[in-house]
Parts: C-alpha cells; structure tokens; sequence
C-alpha cells in the first residue's frame, strides 16, 4: 500500500491518469448509443431488485411497529422479527384485497357505462354544439356546421387509419406493460425477501461503515440518515394519506349527488392527487370531464365541490399532516416539479419535494458549517499577514 502510495505522488502519475481519462470518455462518447442500450438493459434487469428495495423501505416502518410494539415480550428476537414481517405482509395483502375488491367492480362498471353510452355522449355533444350555433346565429354570428362535422370525421378517419397503422406498437406497448406488472410482482417478492433479512443487512453495512468513518463521523453520518429517513417517510405517509381522504371525500359526495362514475372519479382524484400542485387540477379536469358527458350539470356541481374541497384540504388538512413545511420555499416548489419531470418522470415529479428537502438537511448538516469554518480561517490568515500597527509612543514636547 505505501509502495502505491509512492508512486501515485510521481508527476507522471497524474498525466497517466488524466490520460486514461480521456480515452475512457472518448470511447463512452463514440458508442453512446450501445452504452445507452446497455445500461437500458441492466436497468430493466435489477428494476425487480431496486423495486424490492423500496418496497422493503416503505413497509419496514410497519413491521418495526409489529416487532417493538406488539412482540416486544417475546424473547427470541428472530422469531418476533419474523412474525412482524408476516404480520406485515398480511396487512399488505389485505389492504390490497380491498382496495380491489371495493374498486374493480365499480371501475369496470363505470369503465363498460362510458363504453356502451359513447355514442348517446357523441349525440349529446353535437346537439349541444347546435344549440350553441342556434345562439350565436341568433346575435348575427354565422358559425359553418359541416366544417365542424367535417372535423370530427376525419379525425376519426385519421384515428383508425393510425390504429391499423401502429397495431404492432399498440402490442408492443401491451406486452411492456404486462412485464412492468410481472416485474413488480417479482419485485414485491424481493421486498419480503429483504425484509426478512433487515437485522443482518443493517449489521453488515455498519460493519461496513464502521470500518470506514471514524466514530465522531459516524455517529454525526447517523444522526443525518435518521433525519433524512424521517423527513422522506412523513412526506410520503402524509402524501398518501392525503391522497386517500381526498379520494374518499370525492367518493361521498358523488354517491349523496347520485353522480355516474363515482368510484371511477374518485380513484382519479385520489391517484392524481399523490402529484404536486397539478395533480388535483388534473384529477378535477378529468372528473369534469366524465361527468359533463352525461349532464353538464353535475360536472358543474363537482366543480364547485372540488374548489371547496380542496381549499379545506390546502388550508387544514395538509399543515395538520404536515404540521408546517419541509424547508422548501414555495416559490421553488413548481422549479423542482419541473426538474424532477425531466430528470425521471412521474417518479421524479413525485419525489422532487422529499429530495430537495434532504438536500437541503445535507448543505445546513454538511457543506455550510464547512463553509463557515473556512471564512473563518480565511479570516484568521488574513489578520495574521496584517498585523495591526504597533502604537507609537507620544512625541516629546521641545523645551525651552
């Protein structure tokens, strides 16, 4: 090791390096595409693995309540941490069991209505566009009905035209959509899998960590980690919750309402709900949507409706759930949406708040009492190369 060490410290030994360097970045840069496909490949052979690892994270804060809360009095640690991820999973199985149970019944339901009532939709439509052009025709302005009629049919000449067209695509995507489930499924098992194998993971990576930093570090590493962990649990619990009450409120007031669609609709306001800021505009255009189909009254009743609730929501029920902000200003909030869109999608969109919240623990943590110890030393240096003048001693008076 010293010997390496040496040698590094030779002048040649950082030319070699930078050299390497750049023959390594010419050669990513010249077959961008096969490392693209290649690392495309590797992706989609560990998404079950890196699902696996999320799933474990999310449910590890139920099973620690199953293990320290409910079997706490039994004394083989093994055997009570095992029975907490059982209970756990279970738990999972009958949430999901439920949420399937309760909604795919009434989604099919309401899914097979908008299918089967397309085309008195269709009628209704065009009528109402008459009775709009009967109006305008009625304050003198002219409006041309065939080209209106000429559009919409050749929009749907264009439409199945592209659908013949793109028929291998349209299967294509079906099959990636049957191996991103059969991946997930895969992934859920990895999950119980590591779950089961939390003590010894966590204990070897300790090891691993211990080895590395030394205990003052450590333990400030550890401190940071808790935060972080924290702050991305409470956001993503708070945010799921959140999305679940708005759901269920949407769901009551459709069924009072006697609306069509209800379990539809409130499934869309509760999933579009998890996204910030545009989610619950996204979730309410698409409910409007649905509901204007067949009476444009009760779309204007749900509008109405979501207005208020989501004025109770912004204004009681997230800063009880939050109870206050995650020390991200809220000017950047729609910037990090952005970003977080471009950098991985809907994930990133989701995730962009937490993350820039553990970046923010990282630079307060980290990078600025660094910062503030080097203007510090800066500081110091520089009263050291200029040292205050000396005082001079008071010039004598002349005598006469």
């Amino acid at each position: 090791m010293k010997r390496i060490k040496n040698l590094l410290t030779k002048p040649w030994a950082a030319y070699t390096f930078a050299a390497c360097c750049a023959v390594l970045l010419y050669m990513l840069l010249s077959h961008l595409t096969e490392v693209g496909a290649w690392l495309t490949g590797v992706r989609r052979f560990l998404s079950p693995v890196f699902t696996g690892i999320v799933v474990a994270y999310l449910m590890n804060p139920v099973s620690d309540f199953f293990e320290f809360k409910l079997f706490h009095k039994v004394k083989n640690r093994g055997a009570a941490h095992l029975w907490s991820v059982i209970c756990t999973v279970f738990c999972l199985v009958l949430v999901l069991g439920l949420l399937l149970v309760a909604l795919i019944p009434s989604l099919v339901q309401s899914i097979s209505s908008l299918i089967s009532n397309w085309n008195d939709y269709t009628k209704k439509v065009m009528e109402l566009l008459e009775k709009i052009i009967a109006l305008a025709q009625q304050h003198h302005i002219n409006f041309d009905m065939s080209n209106i009629t000429d559009l919409v049919q050749n929009g749907m000449d264009k439409l199945i035209v592209w659908l013949k067209n793109n028929v291998q695509t349209i299967l294509q995507t079906a099959g990636n959509v049957g191996t991103s489930v059969s991946n997930f499924a895969i992934g859920l098992l990895f999950g119980v899998c590591f779950l089961v194998a939390e003590k010894g993971l966590v204990s070897l990576i300790g090891v691993i960590r211990a080895a590395i930093y030394k205990k003052d570090r450590l333990e400030r590493h550890n401190e940071l980690l808790h935060r972080c962990n924290t702050v991305f649990l409470r956001y993503v619990g708070c945010t799921v919750l959140d999305a679940a009450i708005m759901g269920v409120g949407a769901l009551v007031f459709l069924l009072v309402m006697r609306m069509p669609y209800a379990a539809l609709i409130a499934a869309v306001v509760a999933i579009t709900n998890v996204i910030p800021t545009f989610g619950p505009m996204i979730g309410s255009v698409i409910g409007m949507f649905f509901l204007v189909l067949d009476k444009p009254l009760n779309a204007l009743w749900f509008f109405i409706f979501i207005c208020i609730w989501q004025g109770v929501d912004g204004m009681l029920i997230k800063p009880r759930l939050f109870k206050g902000s995650l020390g991200i200003p809220a000017v950047w909030t729609m910037v990090l949406i952005i970003l977080g869109g471009k950098i991985a999608g809907m994930a990133g969109i989701i995730l962009a708040i937490p993350a820039a919240a553990i970046l923010v623990i990282l630079y307060q943590e980290t990078i600025r009492p660094r910062l503030e110890k080097r203007i510090k030393k800066n500081a110091e240096d520089a009263e050291e190369e200029d040292p205050a003048p000396e005082a001079q001693p008071p010039a004598e008076e002349p005598t006469t």
